[in-house]
Formats: structure tokens, C-alpha cells, sequence
């Protein structure tokens, strides 16, 4: 610590930013024949009723805790990410009519930067900028990595990935090799908890796109997306390193109606997101699906289950970085600086041996991953200490995933 306050505190840590995917069991209670239920929802928002197109500052925490949700045919609502870019989280303690849009799509790459990520989705990798300064790599557990700018074979610039792998294909003739740039899949089929969709790379001339972003909507009494009404969660860009699509999932113990739900990306080519519904009562669910593969519908009838089992980083080159802490961790050496210092990374309540990625995206250049183990079964919490190598000059964000 001493070191790096003699720098001048060259290293600027936003926080800790960890996402985990956990399957978990969930019971249902029922009393005299009649589903108990609760969304979690406090009812303190009051009801919200969209009439126009309207878009919503998101609370710190993501949780909109309505009595009612009304979006009206013709209207669409849309967010404005928080500062911890957390999903959206619409609570009702009555109905939910979704008649309109609720669009939480990614934005699509510029010359001058990626594409933003909708609330909740991992931003797009920057552009180069001239031969000294390649292109960076998008964010996300599925993030694509950089590449040529109209390439569409091995070296192009790979799209973001998540429930299905991007192509690599050229998106006006769909010829041309598959990318080795693009990324992995993640994710659990029940978004518990709720994960966005990742970046696309960056290009020599053009920002990669912005994943989809994450929404989950729970009523305590029935979700209705009836004909016309869609909730869209698409990953961006026109060109060849697009986002991949993101995620929703509904939860109530009635589902119904003939609207639609996208993760899918306009042109295809980006990994699909995913959906899931979780309901008792789906007599009436007719919800057309976008994109390959359809959603998942179950009964898990939990929306924050507790304790959540999660990773988190507690200390990034010699900076304590308080538990809980759910904003990225930014870090800036400048030339000149040791690059090699260590990142030490927590599990809580998974109960078993915990396989992380520790990765390292910088605003330019390929990412760097490091894989280990933390043994979770016998200490809780546990910790391990990873060793690293930083990019210098130039920002880099630290993601722990498990995998």
C-alpha cells in the first residue's frame, strides 16, 4: 500500500465487481388451495403506469418496488443504467400488464468508443486508435475479443457470446471462416442470479457492441404480456463484432399472454441471451421467443434467494476493497510501475471447490485470464491469492467469474 500511495495513487479502484452462477432448490407454500406468493415488493414506488415513451433513472440498487405495472400498448419504457450498473428489477404487489415495450437492449459501437451495455450488460471493447493504440476487447464472462476491422474470418473481431457462441461469419454474405475471437458461454438456465449479455471486441475503426441488458419481473399475483407487448433484451452492432443478447426472467404464479421476449441480436450472429418464466399456472402462456434456444419455464418461485452463494475481491495490487462492494474494480500503472502484484479473491457459501477465472480486460489489447481453484468446503469464507501481470498505461477492469 505504502508503494503505491508513494505513486501518487496512480491505481484508482472503483470496487469490487462479481457475478456468480449458482442452480438452487426452491419450494412452493400454499394455503387452503390458494399459491403464497410474495415478489419482494414493498409496494413503495407506488404504481407505475407508462403511458409514453418514457425512460426511468434506476435506483441505486436496480429495485423498482411497485404496487401495480402497467405499460400501455403504443409506449415504451426504457433505463438509464446506475452507477453499479445493476439489473432491473420490477417488483408488483398486484399485476403486471406489459402491453407495450420494456426495451433494456445494448447500444451499438462508435468510431470513438464500444458500445454500452443496457442495464445490467457488459459494455462493448473500444476502437483502436492508430498503429500504437490496438483495439480492446468487450466485457463480460462472454465477452469477445479484438480483431481486424473487416475480417471475417479467424483474426476478425469476435461477438459476444452467452446462452449460444457468436459466429464468426461476415454478416453480409454469411461467408468466411469462424472467428477465434469470439467468447464462451456462460450462465445458468435459471438467471439466479441475473446476468447481462457481454461486449463485442473492438475493431481497428468501430467500437464492439453492447451486450443485452438483465430485467426480471415478479408480481405477486400475474404477469400479462398479451399480443403486441414484448420485452426486449437484444445485443448490438452493425457491422461484425456485435454484443450477444441478455436476459429476462418473469416470476409469478400466473404467466400469460402472446407477446414477445428477445435476446437475440439484429443480425443473428451474436450469441443469444436467455430467458426464463417461473409460474404455477401457465394455461394461458402463449410467449413467442426470438431467439434459439426458446426459454426456459419452471416453478421456481424464488426471486432473491438467500444466502446467495458469490465471489468478491478483497484486495486488488496492495488496495482493500470492502466485501460487498459491487462496482467494477478499475486500475490504472503507468509506465514505469511493477506490473506483477496479486489479487486476492473470496467465496462465500458455495460449499465445495469453487474453479474462477480471474480476468483482466484493459481498454486496449487482449485480455489476460488467470484459472484457479478456491476451496470453499472447509473454510467459509475462503480466499485465494492470485498473482498477476497488469497492462500498463492504460485501464484496466477486473472481473473474477466462476466457471
Amino acid at each position: 500500500m505504502d508503494k503505491l500511495n508513494d505513486m501518487k495513487k496512480i491505481i484508482r479502484i472503483d470496487a469490487a465487481s462479481v457475478l456468480v452462477s449458482v442452480v438452487l432448490m426452491a419450494s412452493i407454500a400454499s394455503l387452503s388451495g390458494q399459491i403464497a406468493f410474495s415478489s419482494g415488493s414493498d409496494g413503495s414506488y407506488g404504481p407505475l403506469d407508462v403511458t409514453t415513451n418514457t425512460t426511468l433513472d434506476m435506483p441505486s440498487n436496480g429495485i423498482f418496488n411497485c404496487t401495480t405495472i402497467t405499460v400501455a400498448s403504443g409506449a415504451t419504457l426504457t433505463f438509464n443504467r446506475n452507477a453499479m450498473n445493476t439489473p432491473v428489477y420490477l417488483l408488483a404487489t398486484s399485476n403486471a400488464v406489459i402491453g407495450g415495450v420494456i426495451d433494456v437492449s445494448g447500444a451499438n459501437g462508435t468510431a470513438n468508443v464500444g458500445g454500452a451495455g443496457g442495464p445490467g450488460g457488459f459494455d462493448g471493447g473500444n476502437p483502436g486508435f492508430g498503429a500504437n493504440v490496438p483495439p480492446g476487447a468487450g466485457y463480460g464472462p462472454g465477452a469477445g475479443r479484438p480483431g481486424t476491422p473487416t475480417d471475417p474470418g479467424v483474426s476478425g473481431a469476435g461477438r459476444g457470446s452467452y446462452s449460444t457462441v457468436g459466429s464468426g461469419h461476415n454478416i453480409f454474405n454469411n461467408t468466411g471462416s469462424d472467428s477465434t475471437n469470439k467468447g464462451a458461454t456462460y450462465g445458468s438456465s435459471l438467471l439466479v442470479p441475473i446476468l447481462g449479455g457481454s461486449g463485442g471486441g473492438g475493431s481497428d475503426s468501430l467500437g464492439g457492441g453492447g451486450g443485452g441488458g438483465a430485467i426480471l419481473i415478479a408480481s405477486s399475483t400475474r404477469i400479462d404480456i398479451p399480443s403486441g407487448g414484448g420485452i426486449f433484451s437484444k445485443g448490438q452492432n452493425f457491422h461484425y463484432s456485435d454484443g450477444s443478447g441478455g436476459a429476462i426472467r418473469l416470476v409469478a404464479p400466473v404467466v400469460a399472454g402472446a407477446g414477445t421476449l428477445d435476446v437475440a441480436e439484429p443480425s443473428s450472429y451474436a450469441g443469444s441471451g436467455r430467458i426464463r418464466i417461473d409460474s404455477i399456472d401457465r394455461s394461458a402462456l402463449n410467449i413467442t421467443y426470438t431467439a434459439p434456444p426458446s426459454g426456459s419455464v419452471g416453478s421456481f418461485m424464488v426471486v432473491f434467494p438467500s444466502p446467495l452463494p458469490r465471489l468478491d475481491i478483497l484486495r486488488a495490487a496492495g488496495v482493500i476493497i470492502p466485501e460487498g462492494t459491487n462496482s467494477p474494480v478499475s486500475i490504472y500503472l503507468p509506465y514505469g510501475a511493477n506490473p506483477t502484484n496479486q489479487i486476492v479473491v473470496q467465496a462465500r457459501n458455495f460449499g465445495t471447490q469453487v474453479p474462477i477465472s480471474l480476468v483482466l480486460t484493459p481498454e486496449s489489447g487482449n485480455p489476460l485470464t488467470y484459472l484457479s481453484t478456491i476451496d470453499n468446503s472447509a473454510n467459509n469464507p475462503a480466499v485465494i491469492t492470485n498473482t498477476v501481470v497488469f497492462p500498463v498505461n492504460t485501464r484496466v477492469i477486473i472481473n473474477a467469474w466462476t466457471r
